[in-house]
């Protein structure tokens, strides 16, 4: 046998060498790149960012706080459905692998290669993890090398279950939401452990690439991903054939799959406020705080329909206005789109009729008839209304299948307004809203705004003239009367006039209060001073600075939305202040109480006055000018506020377990019309709330109290009559 040549032992020494040294590059490379990785120890540390959680005076969520939204679950609450989905998509040999899908990687480079571009990503779920958890988004080679080695050192250190309960409570699902918990709740609002097998397949396609498969974005697409991943499911014997099918036969016609928006963001944005001066950002944003508020969820969104029903009634009172640009966004930004009956939305002119036009919403057409739109000059619709612009619609019917929409015109109003609703028993703010749309202004005018009450103020005259011994029926003379003053050393008259500029002589307090006339309650602050009125005013919860002067009864000084209700809410409530609160409790995400609110109530006027200014202010309702409000048909007290020029329109009315306020105007002062008063413009908003909040509520009197007797009087002159009398009334005096 011959001999190996001395080439032969070189060239094998050689490649043995070559070998070596390849070895000790990729191991020195390892060994590099292992000392550069983070420690693992992030894994066993690692506190995921928790949703901070608002909840209702009934417990029910309602709104949150979060950079990332993001709800911990552990994986025993995650349905099977849902993980089989992930991995069948994602990582098919996950259970097989340590670490580093192979296979995986071949295959997506097969069809990358297909298709000349970016299709399918090979990374393991472990892989996934730690690009997650540990490392930067960049994506170099290095980066790359980096994720796979930390991939393997973690198979090393946790089971796969582990594996799996960290990914699926941190991977991205679109729409703010990280982690499976918090899709659930964003695309079907229910929890996880609630999912069938359809919802687990369409939340197992998202994180590929959550915004391009959302059903939020594009639900036709959302759809065909989910039955991509049932496919896959079944090859992968998860399911059978038949759960596939039957999984893909379902439509979800009944989600809208809309993006979740806070209810009542002006109270949110105050209760984030208060939240964050007390604990800081970053715990408001992370730390998964549960915060128990007063907010009624029926009472907001009552509110709400209300006051912006009333806004656009009194807007389009005013005529059409053309929008100031030109858009032809609404059908490309909205191309996802599934209009919901009773909806307002954007849509796009698309052709003006002499009798209609027809606009595009989304992937939807539809007709709007110009005689049901009144406040339309109809007569010329080419001279308001141009191709291609941008207007609002009511949405009346929905034919999905067609894709025709029945529609109204609307606008946004450029009217302001705001609402605070109040119970008076404790102070628990039960809803609040502080303008028309917080999107275009996020200034809260129920909390911030210093505005003239006008005669809403009056109640706070007449309560400190009856506090001193006047009543209901003494009389005043509502005559002419003028009154000089010194201003900056030149003398000045001033004669309070009356809203109808008529005068009545002798009449009664009540009459005077119910009626709201200026002259009666100009002389009946001159009679009991200005000072009185003050104090009692600052007792019951107004924090504004207030004029010394006699047109201070007519509502002169500026004052909140806010400090009225409250300030109303201690005529409801026996002449008991509770201060308004937001924040029940605040809970940590362990469960320990970090504050509690114990509502605390100071009798600040006495409980007689209370009753008696209330018995007057309930026929402020019954026969004076919140006459509208009496198709409650229960025992209601409130009252007007119509400043001067009619630049702001109130009413503040309560029964005994509700106060609401309602404040009409524009931001910058300027009249609402020369016609226009508190009586139709918010007493209507304030009875279409009440109507809605107090429907499943019985009537309550107000309680009497005990030393109080009640005489039928006349109602003009105020003095003891019959049961015979048409005009008597019961009032109440001290006995």
């Amino acid at each position: 046998m011959p001999r190996p040549s001395r080439g032969i032992f070189v060239v094998i020494w050689s490649l043995l060498l070559l070998t070596a040294v390849s070895l000790g590059v990729v191991g020195g490379l390892f060994v590099t790149y292992l000392r550069d990785l983070p420690t693992l120890d992030a894994l066993e540390e690692y506190q995921p960012s928790l949703v901070t959680t608002l909840y209702s005076d009934h417990d029910e969520p309602f709104a949150a706080f979060f950079e990332q939204k993001r709800f911990w679950v552990p994986l025993d609450k995650i349905p099977r459905h849902l993980i089989n989905g992930v991995i069948a998509v994602e990582d098919a040999q996950f259970y097989q692998h340590r670490g580093i899908n192979f296979r995986g990687i071949a295959r997506a480079l097969l069809v990358n290669l297909r298709a000349l571009r970016p299709v399918e990503g090979g990374s393991s779920l472990t892989q996934q993890l730690a690009k997650l958890l540990l490392l930067t988004p960049e994506k170099h080679l290095s980066r790359k090398i980096k994720e796979a080695i930390l991939a393997i050192e973690i198979e090393k250190r946790y089971s796969k279950e582990k594996i799996l309960e960290l990914y699926l409570n941190q991977v991205y699902f679109g729409h703010g939401a990280y982690g499976v918990e918090s899709a659930a709740h964003t695309y079907f609002k229910k929890s996880v452990d609630q999912l069938n097998l359809a919802e687990a397949a369409t939340l197992a396609g998202l994180p590929r690439a959550p915004n391009y498969y959302s059903p939020i974005t594009d639900k036709e697409r959302a759809i065909r991903r989910r039955d991509h991943v049932l496919t896959r499911m079944a090859e992968q014997g998860f399911i059978t054939n038949q759960q596939a099918a039957s999984a893909s036969a379902v439509t979800f016609d009944e989600f809208p799959f809309e993006p979740t928006r806070n209810l009542g963001p002006y109270f949110v944005e105050y209760i984030r406020q208060h939240l964050e001066e007390t604990y800081g950002t970053y715990a408001v944003y992370h730390g998964g705080l549960k915060i128990y508020t007063t907010l009624n969820i029926g009472a907001q969104r009552s509110a709400e329909a209300a006051l912006i029903e009333g806004l656009r009634e009194i807007d389009k009172a005013r005529g059409f206005r053309a929008p100031r640009t030109r858009s032809l966004t609404a059908k490309a930004s909205l191309s996802y789109l599934i209009p919901k009956a009773g909806e307002t939305l954007s849509a796009t002119v698309t052709k003006i009729l002499p009798k209609a036009i027809t606009v595009q919403a989304g992937g939807y057409q539809g007709d709007i008839a110009l005689d049901k739109v009144p406040w339309l000059d109809n007569s010329q619709p080419r001279q308001q209304l141009q191709i291609g612009m941008e207007v609002k619609v009511q949405v009346l019917r929905v034919n999905k299948r067609k894709k025709t929409l029945e529609l109204n015109l609307e606008q946004d109003p450029e009217i302001e307004g705001a609402f605070l609703a109040i119970d008076p028993r404790d102070g628990g703010i039960k809803a609040m809203i502080g303008g028309y749309d917080f999107e275009r202004s996020k200034f809260n005018r129920a909390l911030q705004a210093r505005r003239q009450p006008g005669s809403a103020f009056k109640p706070f005259v007449y309560a400190a003239a009856f506090d001193r011994g006047l009543t209901p029926s003494t009389i005043i003379n509502d005559a002419p009367v003028s009154y000089r003053f010194l201003v900056d050393g030149k003398r000045t008259e001033w004669s309070p006039d009356n809203y109808d500029r008529k005068f009545r002589g002798p009449i009664t307090l009540r009459y005077g209060l119910e009626h709201s006339i200026n002259v009666v309650a100009v002389k009946l602050i001159e009679r009991i001073g200005v000072d009185p009125v003050i104090e009692l005013a600052h007792n019951l919860g107004i924090e504004s600075p207030l004029r010394r002067e006699y047109a201070l009864a007519l509502g002169v000084s500026e004052v909140t939305l806010s400090e009225m209700v409250s300030a109303f809410g201690v005529f409801a409530h026996s002449g008991i202040r509770f201060p308004p609160y937001g924040i029940r409790k605040v809970v940590d995400n362990k469960g320990a109480l970090l504050e509690e609110h114990i509502p605390v109530g100071q009798q600040t006027m006495r409980e007689e006055t209370a009753f008696i200014l209330t018995n007057v202010l309930k026929g402020v309702i019954e026969r004076g000018t919140g006459s509208r409000a009496r198709i409650l048909e229960r025992p209601v007290a409130g009252k007007t506020g119509t400043t001067q020029a009619a630049t702001d329109a109130w009413f503040i009315g309560y029964t005994p377990n509700l106060v609401a306020g309602v404040w009409i105007g524009y931001d910058t002062k300027r009249s609402l019309g020369p016609h226009e008063s508190s009586a139709t413009l918010a007493v209507p908003i304030w009875t279409r709330f009440m109507q809605r909040a107090l429907q499943d509520t019985p009537s309550e009197e107000f309680p009497v109290p005990q030393n109080m007797a009640s005489v039928l009087v006349n109602y003009s002159t105020g003095r003891p009559t019959t049961p015979n009398d048409k005009t008597a009334v019961k009032e109440f005096f001290f006995r």
